[in-house]
């Protein structure tokens, strides 16, 4: 992803006193791009070298260097060994830039990740787009995100983050994409702890913020379910009295944070009360879904190509942003047309099987709407389901629960993972017999060789850590588990 209108200058700006630089003193230096990842450096870029729990940035900077990096953020110990080794400069925000250097700038700051973070904040500020809408919620995130901006970019220039970029280390890359071209923005929010909403808020600073779900997903290291929702409610506190929230009416716990915000609070989803909802609801399996919206201004059947009832209400929050920026009807209505696909993606199998690919992620609520969506399907129905991670003390639980709504709708299934088993054991106790497990994805795929037959439809889901897209590329017909080798 590219940086637009960055200089050497900004950076130095940003991280230390305005009264520090004079821009006619430091050298020009035009910056192409931000990266964090070694990999993704074109010619031109700022490098942040970030510490995780496994990787050290500060090991990549010279390879981020031989990409075309021309300055780097990096740690001052490790900066100080860098620069020895290399014979690069470097430099800490406050000081004199110096007057040549060989090699990527080395500018060291105590907390790269935090410094990156006051990059992008301070960038953002320069900036007075007339809409930025943040998203977050359990489930759906990436999926409203891409609704969301596809009815915004018909009407004005947005920016979106790409593909799931919502952490606080990602999100800034999106920020600093933010130029005087664009009058809105879409932020994806993600979170790993309480109080990371709030600080992705901080630097995006929205003045409309959708939340889609409140679920079990990081149950483990959040410890409840309430805990979940206050860090989800984050987004909604940090909005102005003059924004909009714009909330799931069909769950409770979201409808409740109504009570949190000072913005005027708008509700869709299927429930009565929604002021953005969808009635007479026609499910056509894979094809999509036919619904008629009712919403001020609104009452019009429309048919949304993106199969599945929870992308309806995805729709629904992506038509409530709509209403409340202005735009008419007429061009999202034309928007709504051109969204097929969202976040799963549909191929052709072998032996004239359809594949769902929903091996992203899982989580409670993801599975049950994936499982939904496979029970609209005519077909043959078969569920390949790995372990979702990250329940806590209801894993159990909740995997065994997932087996039982499958047992509903599937007439094969092939639990994947040590958790899968639970899955299994569900399906069986709600009567399913025709029940498979495998201990990963490499060993699941013999056993659904040998169960698919033609005209299936098979569903993948499970964790990203399951690898379930292992499935996925050796069953699609057009040989993608060779190319991917």
């Amino acid at each position: 992803m590219g940086a637009n209108m960055l200089q050497l200058i900004d950076i130095l700006q940003a991280l230390a006193a305005p009264s520090d630089y004079d821009a006619a003193l430091v050298p020009t230096l035009r910056i192409n791009d931000v990266a964090i990842d070694s990999r993704l450096v074109v010619p031109g870029s700022l490098f942040v070298a970030l510490v995780g729990e496994t990787v050290d940035g500060h090991d990549y900077v010279a390879a981020a260097a031989t990409a075309g990096a021309v300055v780097a953020l990096v740690d001052p110990r490790k900066g100080a060994d860098l620069a020895q080794q290399q014979g690069w400069a470097l430099m800490v925000p406050g000081q004199a830039v110096p007057n040549q250097w060989q090699g990527p700038l080395l500018i060291g700051v105590p907390d790269p990740l935090a410094a990156l973070q006051q990059f992008a904040a301070w960038h953002r500020r320069r900036f007075t787009p007339a809409w930025v809408v943040g998203i977050t919620g359990s489930v759906g995130k990436t999926s409203t995100k891409e609704v969301v901006a596809a009815l915004l970019s018909a009407h004005l220039p947005t920016l979106k983050s790409p593909r799931s970029y919502n952490s606080e280390s990602t999100l800034p890359l999106v920020a600093l994409q933010m130029d005087a071209m664009h009058q809105a923005a879409v932020f994806e929010m993600g979170m790993y702890t309480t109080g990371e909403i709030a600080l992705l808020a901080q630097i995006a600073q929205p003045n409309i913020g959708v939340v889609t779900a409140v679920g079990p997903s990081h149950l483990e290291r959040m410890g409840s379910i309430e805990a979940i929702a206050a860090a989800k409610a984050e987004l909604i506190q940090a909005l102005p009295a003059t924004g909009v929230a714009i909330l799931n009416a069909d769950d409770e716990r979201v409808v409740a944070m109504a009570a949190l915000t000072p913005a005027r609070v708008v509700r869709y989803g299927l429930h009565a009360d929604a002021d953005v909802r969808a009635v007479e609801i026609v499910p056509q399996g894979l094809a999509g879904t036919q619904f008629r919206v009712v919403a001020p201004g609104i009452d019009d059947v429309v048919y949304l190509q993106a199969p599945g009832l929870h992308q309806v209400r995805n729709l629904l929050a992506g038509i409530a942003v709509g209403i409340t920026i202005g735009i008419p009807w007429a061009t999202m209505r034309t928007a709504i047309n051109n969204i097929t696909q969202l976040r799963f993606v549909l191929y052709p199998g072998i032996h004239d099987t359809q594949v769902i690919d929903d091996a992203y992620n899982a989580a409670p609520t993801s599975m049950r709407a994936a499982l939904e969506l496979l029970g609209t399907v005519q077909s043959r129905r078969v569920a390949v389901l790995g372990d979702m991670r990250e329940l806590g003390h209801i894993e159990e639980s909740a995997h065994s629960e997932v087996g039982q709504w499958v047992a509903d709708v599937a007439d094969v299934l092939i639990a994947v993972g040590t958790r899968g088993r639970w899955i299994a054991d569900g399906a069986r106790q709600a009567g399913m017999t025709v029940v498979y497990t495998a201990p990963d994805a490499q060993a699941a795929i013999a056993v659904v060789r040998a169960q698919i037959q033609p005209g299936d439809c098979v569903l993948i889901k499970g964790s990203r850590a399951m690898a379930m897209e292992q499935i996925v590329a050796d069953l699609r017909a057009d040989g993608a588990s060779e190319s991917k080798g």
